[in-house]
């Protein structure tokens, strides 16, 4: 009985700090965007891996590293998420559940956002200096070990912090992520070293690499005697810039929130905002499949038409119905990256 009573002020007391819609409804709100939005995930995955022009891309390789992580997201974390809306407690009194769900959630949300980051500079190479990928030596140095480090680090950092973090987390059961348990966070340098590297840096570097991107393709079209062929380039530029947006307006206030109260100011100024914020986020998640999608015309009309894509093979030209190809008039202008041996 005792252990009811605890269990109900624990909820009441979360309750008193909730935000305006109720968890039952936070439960349909995101139940109806997660079954699309795992389906339209795997969809792309497909076509990714199995269409040969899009998975040899070097522009999608990124994409499909973010997409791959969302999908494990929206696959771990979002379920736990609805059964604690419905259950109001965690569905497994168990240390090993809490700190599986605070991996997924912080790690690979860290994970995430370094990835966009990185894909924001990175589309300045492919679009602007793809003579510095020419050679298997250069497509390593400068497109496979960035992503490789960014994807180690992610992994890497959050499990040190999260799995064997050098205090003692804990864990309360009536709380959704069972508390958010990471004590290193309590060490201010660790504190700072989070929200200087991944509140900070990373959206810095998405808003700046973005803007610079529309600003310099503007310019080099204005400054070339011809137009632009813009037809070679448009599919990158709209493939990274709806996904930078949709990161920038779900993530980026609530990151400067962080940063606000990192610097002394109480966290009471903008409570309700990081309750909202917490919740919105998970629509990031949610709609990026979705983004992604529709920033790929090839992909977009695929979903449109539910057709496999092997179907839309050409037997002539076999991989320009599933290539990055772009048919003006009667000529195909694609992007071709030459390797050189």
């Amino acid at each position: 009985m005792t252990n009811q009573v605890n269990s109900s002020d624990a909820i009441s007391s979360s309750d008193s700090t909730d935000i305006a819609i109720p968890r039952s409804g936070r439960f349909w709100l995101v139940l109806i965007f997660e079954i699309p939005s795992v389906i339209c995930s795997i969809f792309i995955l497909y076509h990714f891996l199995v269409c040969r022009s899009l998975r040899r891309a070097l522009y999608n390789h990124v994409f499909i590293a973010i997409v791959l992580i969302n999908l494990i997201v929206e696959l771990v974390d979002i379920p736990w998420t609805l059964k604690f809306y419905q259950s109001n407690t965690v569905w497994s009194v168990a240390h090993s559940l809490c700190i599986a769900w605070v991996y997924v959630n912080e790690g690979l949300y860290i994970t995430i956002k370094l990835l966009v980051a990185w894909a924001t500079v990175e589309r300045h190479i492919l679009i602007f200096h793809n003579q510095w990928i020419t050679t298997k030596k250069q497509i390593i140095l400068i497109h496979v070990l960035p992503l490789v480090i960014i994807l180690v680090y992610g992994f890497g950092y959050n499990f040190i912090i999260i799995i064997f973090p050098p205090c003692q987390n804990t864990f309360d059961y009536t709380q959704i992520r069972c508390g958010d348990p990471l004590c290193i966070y309590d060490s201010q340098i660790a504190s700072l070293w989070d929200v200087i590297i991944h509140d900070l840096t990373a959206p810095i570097i998405i808003i700046f690499f973005s803007l610079a991107l529309l600003v310099r393709i503007v310019r080099k079209k204005r400054s070339m005697n011809r137009p632009m062929d813009w037809h070679k380039h448009r599919k990158m530029a709209i493939q990274l810039l709806s996904i930078s947006f949709l990161y920038l307006i779900i993530y980026v206030p609530f990151m400067l929130l962080e940063f606000i109260h990192s610097c002394g100011v109480s966290e009471e100024f903008g409570a309700d905002f990081v309750l909202y914020g917490n919740f919105l986020a998970y629509f990031g998640n949610l709609l990026l499949p979705f983004v992604c999608a529709g920033s790929l015309p090839e992909l977009a009309k695929k979903i449109r038409h539910t057709v496999p894509c092997w179907r839309c093979q050409a037997h002539i030209r076999p991989l320009e119905s599933c290539s990055m190809a772009q048919t003006t008039g009667r000529k195909v202008n694609r992007l071709p990256i030459t390797v050189k041996q």
